[in-house]
């Protein structure tokens, strides 16, 4: 027995080609997007916590630092080996020239000139900084004498490091220079043997309201709120995961239908010189075993080729992403495609084989006539669809209200079960309901959409394979699309313009704490805005403002006017409410101040006093008010001493931000604003929307197999009635076009249902993965919409072309005397 299963899967090794290809592509995009996002978030653990992620534990205390008192404390506990200290200084090398100072980086440091400091007093610049000293020469900053002893390109590990002129030192240095310092966190390395317990009760003891965390919670923790604060990786990984196994189990198991349509009387042969049935489905089994592990195999090869290639492409097109060296080849990597390209393959035979063997063998030496159970069982399907499709969006109505991921991908997967279970109902009905628009093409548009609904459980078949890509292909489009909308608008609640530059402030010799802003040079705006890149520039009043009991000389504040600078503020909303009486705040100035919306404010300044209502307005830590007000409370201290710069939809960021720095380090100004946060969030959702969409463009070639298939069983069964049509004066052409309108509503058909639910799953996804406070804003990129139709009807043309070309090369009368 084993000898003719082996000689016949050889023998129809050409016939399971098909299987294999669809087999091939499901495990290599399976294999190719574990590969990519696992190297994404070993490059992004990288990049934001390189150093975070090696220590034992991570020490911070929430809304606050920790002092350098709490930073010795924890370094005398027993069990501490040693510290490192997240911080930041700023110091004034010049009057042109202000300076960040950070610790130096435990990794993603290139030496370039000299050596890295190894004691107090000792620095390393980056090139920023080189161009205003050497090495070897010494630098006064905050009154302490530090000698350069290196230059460093510190890449992208440390921001603080990255833009502008800049210096790492070690923690004793950066204290000299400002005594200070606080830490954001401070990374603890035990000393080995270590009870960890012990340390951690010491450590929370030494600085009261700590919290501790091991570094792999830190740095998973610091890659969720690159991410939106949640496992986004992990649920693309997840839904790729099920798209991969829904798209090939529904090719698949149309292969093996086909095949075992086309050996039906060779099954009964079988059958009837003696074979059991449990031995003909164990050889259906066995042909699924060999085929999928060998075309896994290939197909995992395929994946990571594909992988390997587009994180080259990546490097090559200098994404600006923490893409690192070699791709990260794990455990799952080669396992998880494996796995499922053969359990997939194996469960997709096993239907196919049970009703081949349910037949007789005299019953399967003819052919068999469509079931006249037809309506009752779609009653059936119809009702176990509904529930399917229920249970699936309420779990994903539920997952987008209590951001539940798992609970979201669950539901997306059963009720598109409950999708692909309705549609030997939906589809047929949709495609008479299309076929209209096919008469004119006369009895081949006709005959079209009869051939196309004549057997609905085809049709479903046929139609499911791209559903699933066209789904997907939507849901990644319009949720970046949405997300990249969505975040734009955060952050226009955080930082209203792209860039701030101010001139800042001095005291008055006066022996009073009072501020007065200092102006902007008279040619300024003229500089800005000859910079290639920016958009708009304004210049507007400033004045130092008192709120309340407020010390310290007044807070910098803008004066605007909704009717004039539109052109350089994003936040609309937000600048329409600055009328007259109002006082714009963000939320971190509001925290500071113990304020919320719709609350007053006495509010004073050189030229008077006045109550003035709180209003979201995102100027970061300075304040806004109307021009009518600004005059009124400042008085003769009002001075052009703020420009809002607006940058170019198209503009290059890096290159635009770093002229305009040029141009502010000149004038020594202050530079802030959102442009840097901008540009990053755009590009990391375009970067992911391209690699996605290549990656789902696997199961667009999925689909066309798919179809192909399909419609090859269906020249199959209709192969008599063919052959009868052309003995009745149907030409060949007419023929092709018969079946070429089949596809293309077919294809046309799963385009719609496929926009349909991926627009659906869109909002659910995006609701669920982004976090409770974030309001979603739907957006629907069209352009994108319409390639992916024309994608979509462009497979069902490809994929009619091998049926037509079979269903013609026979003649009527070789047709019709085949049995």
């Amino acid at each position: 027995m084993g000898t003719w299963r082996t000689a016949g899967l050889a023998s129809r090794g050409r016939r399971l080609l098909s299987a294999a290809v669809a087999i091939v592509l499901g495990v290599a995009f399976l294999a190719a997007s574990l590969a990519l996002l696992t190297t994404a978030q070993r490059g992004m653990e990288d990049a934001v916590a390189a150093g975070v992620r090696d220590a034992d534990l991570v020490l911070t205390v929430d809304g606050e630092g920790i002092s350098t008192q709490g930073y010795d404390a924890a370094l005398a506990v027993a069990d501490v080996a040693s510290l490192r200290g997240e911080t930041a200084v700023s110091a004034e090398l010049t009057a042109q020239t202000w300076l960040i100072g950070a610790p130096v980086p435990v990794s993603g440091t290139t030496l370039l000139e000299g050596r890295m400091p190894a004691a107090p007093g000792e620095i390393a610049v980056n090139p920023a900084l080189a161009e205003e000293v050497a090495v070897g020469e010494q630098v006064d900053l905050g009154g302490v004498s530090l000698d350069v002893v290196g230059v460093a390109d510190f890449g992208d590990i440390s921001p603080a490091l990255s833009y502008g002129p800049a210096f790492a030192a070690d923690d004793a240095t950066l204290r000299q220079v400002d005594p200070q310092l606080s830490y954001g966190s401070v990374m603890v390395d035990l000393v080995d043997g270590a009870d960890e317990t012990a340390a951690r009760e010491a450590l929370l003891a030494a600085v009261p309201g700590a919290e501790l965390r091991t570094g792999t919670e830190a740095a998973a923790e610091r890659v969720a709120m690159m991410t939106g604060g949640t496992d986004v990786i992990g649920a693309v990984l997840l839904g790729f995961g099920a798209v991969a196994l829904l798209t090939a189990a529904i090719v698949i198991a149309n292969t093996f239908t086909i095949t075992l349509a086309q050996r039906t009387s060779e099954l009964a042969l079988l059958r009837a010189v003696g074979a059991t049935t449990h031995q003909v489905r164990s050889l259906v089994i066995l042909e699924a075993v060999v085929l999928g592990l060998v075309a896994s195999v290939v197909g995992l090869g395929a994946g990571l080729l594909t992988a390997l290639g587009l994180l080259a492409l990546g490097r090559r097109l200098d994404l600006g992403l923490p893409l690192p060296e070699g791709l990260a080849v794990t455990p799952v990597v080669l396992g998880a495609p494996l796995l499922v390209g053969l359990l997939v393959t194996v469960l997709a035979s096993l239907w196919p084989a049970v009703r081949a063997t349910r037949v007789s063998p005299l019953a399967a030496l003819r052919p068999v006539g469509p079931s006249g159970e037809r309506v009752r069982v779609s009653r059936v399907r119809m009702a176990l669809a509904v529930l399917l499709v229920g249970a699936g969006v309420a779990a994903m109505v539920h997952a987008a209200t209590s951001r539940d991921i798992l609970s979201g991908v669950l539901g997306g997967v059963v009720s598109f079960l409950g999708v692909l279970v309705a549609a030997v109902v939906v589809v047929p009905l949709a495609v008479r309901a299309l076929g209209l628009g096919a008469r004119p093409a006369g009895v081949p548009g006709r005959l079209a959409v009869d051939n196309a609904v004549r057997n609905p459980g085809r049709a479903a078949a046929t139609s499911a394979a791209l559903v699933v890509g066209v789904t997907l292909i939507t849901m990644t489009s319009v949720g970046a699309a949405t997300g990249q909308r969505t975040a734009m608008g955060e952050i226009d609640e955080s930082y209203s313009v792209d860039l701030v530059l101010s001139a800042g402030g001095e005291y008055l010799e006066d022996g009073t704490d009072r501020v007065d802003a200092l102006p902007l040079p008279a040619d300024f705006a003229g500089r800005v805005g000859g910079v290639d890149g920016v958009s708009a520039v304004r210049v507007a009043d400033t004045a130092y403002l008192t709120l309340g009991e407020d010390m310290g000389g007044g807070t910098a504040t803008v004066g605007l006017d909704p009717a004039r600078d539109a052109d350089v503020v994003r936040g609309a909303e937000q600048l329409a409410s600055l009328v007259p009486g109002t006082l714009g705040m963000a939320g971190g100035m509001m925290s500071i101040y113990e304020l919320e919306p719709g609350d007053r404010v006495a509010v004073s300044g050189p030229g008077g006093s006045a109550e003035l209502e709180v209003v979201p307005f995102a100027l970061g830590y300075d304040l806004a008010v109307h021009v009518e007000d600004l005059r009124a409370l400042g008085g003769d201290a009002v001075t052009p001493g703020t420009a809002l710069v607006r940058l170019a939809d198209d503009a290059d960021v890096a290159d635009t931000m770093g002229a305009v720095s040029d141009v502010a380090d000149d004038n020594a100004l202050q530079v802030t604003g959102s442009a840097a946060e901008r540009a990053v969030i755009t590009q990391v959702l375009d970067v992911m929307v391209l690699v996605t969409t290549a990656l789902l463009g696997v199961a667009v070639l999925i689909a066309v197999v798919g179809i192909a298939n399909t419609l090859s069983l269906s020249v199959l069964e209709r192969h008599r009635e063919h052959a009868l049509l052309r003995g009745l004066g149907l030409t060949r052409g007419q023929m092709r076009s018969m079946l070429l309108v089949e596809g293309v509503l077919l294809a046309l058909v799963s385009a719609v249902i496929g926009l349909g639910l991926g627009l659906g799953y869109a909002a659910l996804g995006v609701q669920t993965l982004l976090p409770a406070d974030v309001g979603v804003q739907l957006a629907v990129p069209w352009g994108r919409v319409a390639v992916i139709v024309g994608v979509a009807l462009l497979a069902g043309v490809l994929a009619s072309v091998l049926p037509a070309r079979r269903a013609v090369r026979v003649s009527p009368a070789e047709g019709l005397a085949t049995a």
